[in-house]
């Protein structure tokens, strides 16, 4: 392994006008990547997308010393893509799509990559999308001029693409060629086994959200409704349709509570816990109306 320390004295001593240029670039690189993560954030937290991180880094000295080092970059700053990067850390491989969606109607896209399908047939691992983009015409202004040239890498994973990611940096083998033979099969059957995970974490995903559907419809006949078991799910739609003016639904650690309690108190359907909520209306009442009371007295 090179040692960066002497990467960057070579690049130092070779080429002082990279370094130079490189810190005096590096904050407009970081205000990128700041703009880059907030858009993601907002538009990506009003969709229905389960986001587990969206993180940020400018590449930093050392590794574009030995980047320059050991490729033999003649024009870093064109040659060299990811000295700003973005990375988009999803649950579910089938809200892939929607992701895709916002990047590419948001930014200026230069090149979008399946790093998957770019692997040769000796190489093993579990590819995931890179994006190279610039800001869009959403982000005008002087407070942009500086970046609007400049390139950013956004790369998209599920949380386990992001795992995976970080043991094969870790592992010394590359290629399957590489592999002792004896170590070959059990290495494929790891990576193997968290795709065929992420396949089935998004299966599961699917069939939630077919049950989450079932539960919303069977409120059009109430009887039907009431008479579901109770789950989570069932007691978070539960709590929507009767007391949607509280907002109740937007609570799940309190949901959760809820349901301990009911469990604690062998409710087992829906229809049982309205029995109980309908015999506490009179109790809720006077306790709102205390509430009120009180609050009204400290005004």
């Amino acid at each position: 392994m090179n040692d960066p320390e002497e990467e960057l004295s070579t690049l130092w001593t070779s080429d002082p006008h990279t370094i130079r240029t490189f810190l005096e670039r590096r904050p407009d690189y970081a205000r990128l990547c700041d703009e880059v993560s907030y858009i993601l954030e907002k538009r990506l937290s009003a969709k229905p997308i389960e986001i587990s991180a969206i993180t940020s880094r400018v590449k930093s000295l050392k590794s574009l010393a030995e980047k320059i080092v050991r490729k033999e970059y003649r024009d870093p700053f064109k040659e060299i893509t990811d000295l700003a990067g973005v990375r988009v850390v999803y649950l579910y491989k089938g809200d892939l799509p929607a992701i895709q969606q916002i990047i590419e109607e948001q930014f200026v896209v230069l090149e979008r990559v399946n790093k998957l399908d770019q692997m040769a047939p000796n190489e093993f691992g579990y590819g995931a999308l890179h994006y190279l983009v610039r800001l869009g015409r959403q982000s005008s202004g002087a407070r942009y001029d500086d970046l609007k040239e400049l390139t950013c890498e956004i790369q998209v994973r599920t949380v386990l693409q992001d795992a995976w990611a970080i043991i094969d940096h870790h592992l010394i083998y590359k290629h399957e060629s590489d592999i002792p033979s004896h170590l070959q099969r059990p290495i494929r059957g790891f990576a193997g086994t968290f795709e065929n995970t992420d396949d089935h974490l998004d299966r599961i995903h699917s069939e939630r959200e077919k049950y989450l559907r079932v539960i919303r419809n069977s409120r059009k006949n109430t009887n039907e409704f009431l008479s579901r078991p109770l789950d989570l799910d069932t007691l978070t739609e539960y709590l929507t349709w009767k007391f949607s003016h509280l907002g109740a639904a937007r609570q799940p650690g309190q949901i959760t509570r809820v349901l301990s309690f009911a469990q604690e108190a062998n409710i087992e359907t829906l229809a049982e816990l309205d029995d109980y909520v309908n015999r506490s209306a009179a109790a809720r009442d006077a306790v709102a109306q205390e509430i009120n009371l009180t609050s009204a007295a400290a005004a």
